[in-house]
């Protein structure tokens, strides 16, 4: 009850602060042009009338920003961090200490023009032709269903237009990287328009393995997006979008250290070695889908959508597991292994169904409501063929089907003409089944099927005294599905089955604004229950613990001043307390003197920082005949724990990214550089007390598993519209 009140009173007590800054410049009230327009409630409104905290980057912040992937727009907003794990695929993407695990389902929801990715493999394919992202911080769960416990990202692509044109882009940068870029937009008739995008890089990468003596890091990507727009009649819209994308480069560019034994689990300074071992991780992926969306009004009143989509992915990954070239490798100090632990290959293939239906109240009277429908089908098959690790038994191959059906809807209402009041509801029922085959001979190991379903409500109040200020508090519940451990031997500790994670949050918050838009500001607090954490550990086999509860509350501030002259500061700050409740679970690396049961109560949770502080200032005006804007954004990130036991980590950091543009008539021309000091950090990391192989690994173990940086990344582009 304290973390409530604390918060509740950091935030209201800025209200005066609020309303005074929103009744000031009163001469513009009403106008629009500097609003922000959100949908993250399922229709167009003032993101300052939303009562969540939502982030929004529109075209100008994105090129500002030089944002290419969606690390970039994670690594931009405070409150969430992303870490990309061993191969382009594997991402862990933690809200507000509501974190992701390791071979789990996401913990956030990712759209894309309006539908749900159903894999995390997918979050990380590149993002190009973009129009506007939300990033949405909190339960989701009424809104976006299973897997928004953490929070969502909405990311819509640019639509057709009615006019000819385009633009092409390429670029330079360090590490022999380059890219083309390219847009055209080809209206075929007054009824049909049509869209084509393109995205190319091509990188030799940053990071050099010591003993191959070459880079290992390097990428290729190449993607196309072409959308259709239909208009059916004078109510009906009919789009199609279709989506190719094919990356291949290094993985597992793992560097490996006794960082435990020697600097106590800090990975920083000397620690931080290029990697070293004698065999090159490789990852190549293809994914290909198509989307079509029918629009249909009723009026003035009532519209109506249907979304449907397919998604096709297939990811082949190989690495070792010891990442050391001093051969033979033994295991508790037999060498069982002449010529080191590889290959291992991690193939993984997604096949996606995901349809919804939504009507929705058009008026803009009293009361604002949508309805739906939602489904979604997810085909997962992944084998994990571990070499010699193996012994020459047959590798193993996870077959899972995922069938999940959702129920929403939501009603706004104006209970008095300053005071709305919103409630949600979701219902979702995720049917999950899974086979244990052999990979090669397809005999059947173990079959298991369960039933997660969970009701998901969200209530909201907001006060809005005028248009430029709103004070809202919010209560939500956001799920994500259990699933299926290995099978458990009378010995083992884990279940068969672990079970969903659910989260409980409440929000309270202020947002206001100068009526000429030059000036915005926001503050919210949160406490949020978490229960049922699913954590991997590695005991013989890559296994979910749950933690029964982990306690979580922050706060959260954010601001953007014009300060004139063309210059504009912004910023944000996140705080998040996430520890662990009373924890006890069996010791993955028990040695001699060392307790069966280990007490992590009171841990950080993985992949989680207490702070996360972003802020940047931008300069836009006139030189001669050009357009220049620049832009300087510093961005800190403070200790990062790896793992529950949190012995394994990488202390706070601090990066600066920078860019200027230059812009004559249809021709852009701009420099940028990411990282501008050439910092160092890890990104991930294994640790020998949590994983029993790194404890067991010599000669002269033991070690510690980890991942590096890029370092500074910089270069120069030019485009061209047309």
């Amino acid at each position: 009850m304290r973390r409530y009140a604390i918060i509740s009173f950091t935030c209201l007590s800025t209200l005066p602060f609020a309303f005074a800054l929103s009744n000031a410049a009163r001469a513009a009230e009403g106008s629009e042009a500097d609003r922000i327009i959100v949908t993250a409630r399922g229709r167009e409104e003032a993101e300052i009338g939303v009562p969540d905290t939502v982030t929004v980057y529109g075209p100008a912040a994105i090129t500002a920003r030089k944002m290419t992937t969606i690390d970039d727009f994670i690594a931009a907003t405070p409150g969430i961090f992303i870490i990309n794990d061993q191969d382009p695929g594997t991402n862990l993407i933690s809200v507000r200490g509501v974190s992701t695990n390791r071979s789990q389902s996401p913990s956030i929801a990712y759209v894309v023009d309006g539908l749900a990715l159903a894999d995390s493999e997918l979050f990380t394919l590149r993002t190009y032709d973009v129009a506007r992202v939300e990033i949405l911080k909190g339960p989701q769960g009424a809104l976006f269903g299973r897997s928004a416990s953490g929070g969502a990202i909405a990311v819509a692509t640019n639509e057709p237009g009615p006019d000819w044109g385009g633009e092409a882009a390429v670029g330079i940068g360090n590490g022999f990287t380059w890219t083309a870029d390219g847009v055209v937009n080809a209206p075929l008739s007054d009824r049909v328009q049509m869209r084509l995008a393109g995205s190319y890089r091509n990188s030799e990468g940053f990071i050099r393995n010591s003993f191959l003596d070459k880079k290992v890091d390097g990428q290729i990507s190449r993607n196309l997006r072409l959308k259709a727009t239909m208009a059916l009649s004078e109510t009906a819209t009919f789009k199609l979008r279709a989506s190719w994308a094919e990356e291949e480069g290094g993985a597992a560019y793992i560097s490996s250290g006794n960082v435990t034994g020697l600097y106590g689990g800090r990975l920083a300074g000397d620690a931080l070695t290029d990697p070293f071992g004698d065999f090159e991780g490789r990852s190549d992926r293809n994914y290909w889908g198509i989307q079509a969306t029918y629009e249909q009004t009723f009026g003035d009143a009532l519209s109506l959508s249907w979304t449907g989509g397919y998604d096709e992915y297939h990811k082949d990954f190989v690495e070792e597991l010891d990442f050391r070239n001093d051969t033979p490798i033994t295991l508790g100090g037999i060498p069982l292994f002449p010529d080191g632990i590889q290959p291992i290959s991690q193939p993984v293939d997604i096949l996606a169904w995901t349809s919804e239906l939504r009507l929705t109240s058009m008026t803009d009277g009293p009361l604002r409501w949508h309805v739906g429908l939602f489904f979604q089908r997810l085909e997962r098959d992944r084998t994990d063929d571990f070499g010699p690790l193996l012994f020459g038994a047959e590798a193993l191959r996870a077959e899972t089907q995922s069938n999940q059906i959702g129920v929403f809807a939501q009603a706004s209402y104006d209970i008095a003409p300053q005071i709305e009041l919103t409630a949600a509801l979701r219902y979702d029922r995720d049917r999950r089944k899974e086979d244990t085959v052999g990979s090669t001979s397809g005999a059947l190991v173990a079959q298991r099927a369960r039933t997660f379903d969970k009701w998901q409500p969200k209530v909201s109040l907001a006060w809005r005294p005028n248009a430029n200020l709103t004070a809202y508090v919010t209560g939500a519940v956001g799920f994500k599905a259990g699933g299926f451990n290995p099978l458990p031997g009378p010995a083992d500790v884990w279940q068969a089955v672990f079970p969903a994670e659910t989260t409980k949050s409440v929000e309270v918050g202020v947002k206001a604004q100068s009526s000429d838009g030059q000036v915005r500001g926001s503050i919210a607090g949160f406490v949020t229950d978490y229960s049922n954490f699913q954590n991997t550990v590695f005991l013989g086999n890559s296994v979910v613990l749950s933690v029964p509860q982990v306690d979580v509350h922050g706060l959260e501030a954010s601001g953007d001043v014009a300060l004139g002259a063309g210059f504009r500061v912004d910023g944000g700050i996140a705080w998040t307390h996430s520890r662990t409740g009373r924890y006890l679970t069996p010791n993955p690396t028990p040695e001699s003197g060392e307790p069966a049961i280990v007490d992590m109560s009171g841990k950080r949770t993985p992949n989680a920082p207490d702070w996360t502080v972003n802020g940047g200032i931008g300069w836009e005006g006139a030189a001669g005949p050009a357009l220049v804007d620049a832009r300087l954004s510093v961005a800190y990130v403070s200790r990062v724990d790896f793992e529950i036991d949190n012995i394994l980590h990488t202390p706070g950091y601090t990066s600066v990214d920078g860019r200027i543009g230059v812009t004559q008539g249809a021709w852009t021309f701009d420099i940028w550089a990411k990282n501008l000091f050439d910092k160092r950090w890890a990104i991930s990391a294994f640790g020998q007390q949590q994983l029993p192989l790194l404890l067991g690994l010599g000669p002269n173990g033991p070690f510690d598993s980890f991942t590096i940086n890029t370092g500074r990344q910089f270069g120069a582009s030019a485009s061209v519209k047309f």
